[in-house]
């Protein structure tokens, strides 16, 4: 049986890992997939965040508090979009971040709930190079946070 928690999930996920494949190979794209996940894994750590887990390309990290949860994934875009982490000029990377607070379930190293599920929707709905997160998780956000975030649409 698991215990209930209020956490910041997030969900980072490398954007067109297919076309990577396509455009580098298979040996060549893994090792960059690899490489944008480990600095996803990194910036998490250095925020006090948790990796829940890696599926693929994509990276479930929790953390205590929206602000560590949103200054990691600014974190996770800024080293990404700064980087070269394909080695080659002509073909860059670029991340997608979506992230709620909320109640979870904490079981065995693995977080379950509604949250979760809200936290991996905000994803699909970004785009290259975006964070989107909920109004509810705005609400957590210190002051400097709060004055950087806009609303882009309700849904």
């Amino acid at each position: 049986m698991g215990t209930e928690q209020e956490l910041a999930i997030v969900f980072a996920d490398v954007v067109g890992s297919t076309q990577l494949y396509e455009s580098l190979g298979d040996e060549e794209a893994r090792e960059t997939v690899q490489r944008c996940v480990d600095c996803m894994k990194e910036a998490t750590r250095e925020f006090s965040g948790e990796v829940i887990k890696t599926i693929g390309d994509e990276v479930m990290s929790t953390f205590t508090t929206a602000d560590d949860a949103i200054s990691a994934a600014s974190q996770m875009q800024q080293r990404v979009a700064g980087g070269n982490f394909s080695g080659r000029d002509d073909v860059r990377v670029a991340i997608r971040i979506g992230c709620h607070f909320g109640h979870v379930v904490v079981e065995k190293n693995d977080i379950f709930g509604v949250a979760v599920n809200i936290a991996n929707r905000m994803t699909s709905q970004a785009k290259s190079g975006q964070i989107i997160t909920t109004a509810g998780t705005v609400e957590q956000l210190n002051d400097d946070w709060k004055a950087v975030v806009r609303q882009i649409g309700v849904a």
